[in-house]
C-alpha cells in the first residue's frame, strides 16, 4: 500500500515571477511602466485595419461536422454562424510593461529567448463572445500586444498562448494571473499579439457561466480558443495600442494547453474559416487520452487525478451527469464534482485514496483491465473522442509548405506518460500530420516546455515568415537533447 494520494493535475505553472506587475499600473521591475492611456492608444490616430468577418469552414467535411458536432450519445446542436462570435463584452485597464524590465526579469528566471527583447508591452484582460452546444456564451482572455513600437510597425501577428490546467471553475482563469501577465507581455515584446483564454467556464470577468469548465473537452476549449483570436480583431484599435491584428496566428500550448493546442490544429479548418492558422506548437500534451486514461485506471499514479477530474467534469458538458455513479464510487458521484467546482485549488477538498477501487466502480476498473475501456459507453467514447489519436473528426491537412507541427515532450515527464505520447506521434504522423519532434532530456512536465522556449519562438517565426516546413528528421522519433533553455 502506497500513502494516501490526492489527484495531481496537468498544472504548468509559471517560473517567472517580480514584483509591481499588479494593477497599479507598474513594470515588471517595480519601475515605472508606460502610462495607461499611451498603452490604450492615446490621441494617435487609428490605423486603417480590416480583420474578415467569423465565418464556418466551407467544404463538404466543415458543413457536416457543423450540422452535427454532438458526440457520446450527447443532445443534439449544431455550430452557430453568427457575426457576433468575438464581439468584445468587456475591457479591463491596461497594464504597461518595460522591454527593458522584461529583459532583466526574463534574465533573473533563467528564461532563455532567441532574440532581442525589442518592444515595451501592454496587458489586459477582455471578454468576449463565444459558443457552446448552439448558444452563444461569453469567454474571457488575457491579450497583449507591443506599446509604441519604436520601429514603426503598424501590424503584428497574433501567437494563440494555451495554458496549463489552472482550474475548473469561474475566476480561476489566467487572465488576472500576474506571471501570466508577465508571459504575454514576454511574447509581446518579441513582436506578437498575443492573446490567452482563459477556456470555458474559466470567466476572469462579468457574471457566472453557469456550468464548470469541461476539462480536456476538444471541441469546447477550441471553439472558445478560436474566437478568442476572432476578439482581437474586433477590439477598438486604441484598445489595442492602435496596432493592426493579422488574421494568421501560431498556437502554442502546454500540459492541458498542448492538448488544447493539437484540437485548434484539428478544428480551425471547420470552424473559421477565416482564419490562418500557420503551425501548432504542443508541448507535454496528452494527446493519446485513452491511453493516459488506461494507465490512470490501471494502477494509482499522478494522472489519476486528471482521469478524475476529466470524468467529472466532461460528463455534465456531454448530458451524462446522472450517470456519474457508472465512474465514481457513490457518494464520490456527487462530492468529486462538488470538489472540483469549490475552489481553484480543489486538491485538499477531494478524497485521499491509496488504492482505485476507493474511487472507481468495480465494472470500469474491469473494463480497463480488459484493455475494453474504449467499448464502455459513453465513458470510453469520451476518453476516444477527446484524443487526438482517436477521435472520428478527421483532421483537414493544411496547404501551406509552411504550416507544421512542433511536438514537444519531457524526458522525465511523471504526470503525462512519454512512452505513451511517443507513440501518440508516429500515430498522428501516420494519420497525416506533418510533425517535427523534440524531447528534452533531462525534463521533468513543467521543464518540458520552458526549456524549449527558445525552440518554440524560433519555430513560431519560421511560421510567420513562410519558411517551408521541411526536414529529413519530420515524423521521425528523436533521442532525448538538451533543448536550448535548458538552466
Amino acid at each position: 500500500m502506497r500513502a494516501a494520494t490526492r489527484p495531481a493535475f496537468l498544472v504548468l505553472p509559471l517560473a517567472l515571477v517580480a514584483g509591481g506587475c499588479g494593477g497599479d499600473d507598474s513594470a515588471a521591475d517595480g519601475t515605472d511602466a508606460p502610462a495607461e492611456t499611451p498603452a490604450d492608444g492615446g490621441d494617435a490616430p487609428p490605423p486603417d485595419c480590416s480583420f474578415p468577418a467569423p465565418r464556418l469552414g466551407t467544404s463538404p467535411e466543415a458543413a457536416a461536422l457543423a450540422a452535427a458536432p454532438a458526440r457520446c450519445s450527447q443532445p443534439a446542436f449544431a455550430w452557430l454562424d453568427d457575426e457576433t462570435l468575438g464581439d468584445i463584452v468587456a475591457v479591463e485597464p491596461a497594464i504597461g510593461f518595460r522591454a527593458a524590465s522584461l529583459a532583466d526579469a526574463a534574465q533573473r528566471e533563467g528564461f532563455e529567448t532567441p532574440r532581442e527583447i525589442l518592444y515595451d508591452a501592454a496587458v489586459r484582460t477582455v471578454a468576449y463572445v463565444t459558443q457552446d452546444r448552439g448558444e452563444l456564451v461569453e469567454a474571457t482572455a488575457l491579450v497583449a500586444y507591443p506599446f509604441e513600437p519604436s520601429d514603426g510597425r503598424t501590424s503584428f501577428d497574433v501567437l494563440l498562448v494555451l495554458h496549463g490546467t489552472s482550474g475548473f471553475t469561474d475566476g480561476c482563469g489566467i487572465a488576472g494571473d500576474d506571471e501570466y501577465h508577465i508571459l504575454g507581455a514576454l511574447f509581446a515584446s518579441l513582436g506578437y499579439i498575443v492573446v490567452a483564454p482563459d477556456y470555458l467556464g474559466l470567466k476572469s470577468l462579468g457574471e457566472p457561466t453557469g456550468f464548470p469548465h469541461p476539462y480536456l473537452v476538444g471541441q469546447a476549449t477550441a471553439l472558445a480558443s478560436l474566437d478568442a483570436v476572432r476578439a482581437l480583431g474586433k477590439l477598438a484599435p486604441a484598445q489595442r495600442g492602435n496596432l493592426c491584428v493579422a488574421p494568421r496566428f501560431v498556437a502554442f500550448g502546454g500540459s492541458q494547453g498542448g492538448h488544447a493546442a493539437l484540437w485548434v490544429d484539428r478544428l480551425a479548418p471547420y470552424y473559421a474559416g477565416e482564419l490562418e492558422l500557420r503551425g501548432v506548437v504542443a508541448t507535454v500534451p496528452p494527446s493519446d487520452l485513452l491511453g493516459q486514461g488506461e494507465m490512470a485506471l490501471s494502477s494509482v499514479i499522478d494522472a489519476t487525478g486528471n482521469t478524475i477530474a476529466f470524468l467529472g467534469l466532461a460528463a455534465p458538458w456531454y448530458g451524462h451527469a446522472e450517470r456519474l455513479d457508472e465512474v465514481f464510487v457513490p457518494p464520490l458521484d456527487a462530492e468529486i464534482p462538488a470538489a472540483l467546482g469549490a475552489s481553484c485549488d480543489p486538491e485538499d477538498d477531494l478524497p485521499d485514496y491509496t488504492a482505485l477501487t476507493e474511487v472507481f466502480p468495480a465494472p470500469l476498473l474491469e473494463a480497463t483491465a480488459a484493455g475494453t475501456l474504449g467499448a464502455t459507453d459513453p465513458w470510453g467514447c469520451l476518453f476516444a473522442e477527446n484524443g487526438l489519436t482517436t477521435t472520428s473528426i478527421a483532421r483537414l491537412p493544411p496547404a501551406a509548405p509552411s504550416y507544421g507541427v512542433l511536438f514537444v515532450l519531457a524526458e522525465n515527464d511523471g504526470l503525462v506518460d512519454t512512452p505513451t505520447e511517443r507513440a501518440a506521434f508516429g500515430t498522428l504522423c501516420a494519420q497525416g500530420m506533418r510533425m517535427e519532434y523534440l524531447e528534452c532530456a533531462g525534463a521533468g512536465h513543467v521543464d518540458g516546455t520552458f526549456w524549449a522556449l527558445p525552440e518554440i519562438i524560433d519555430f513560431a517565426d519560421a511560421r510567420m515568415t513562410d519558411e517551408p516546413f521541411e526536414s529529413s528528421t519530420l515524423c521521425e522519433l528523436q533521442a532525448p537533447v538538451r533543448c536550448r533553455g535548458t538552466p
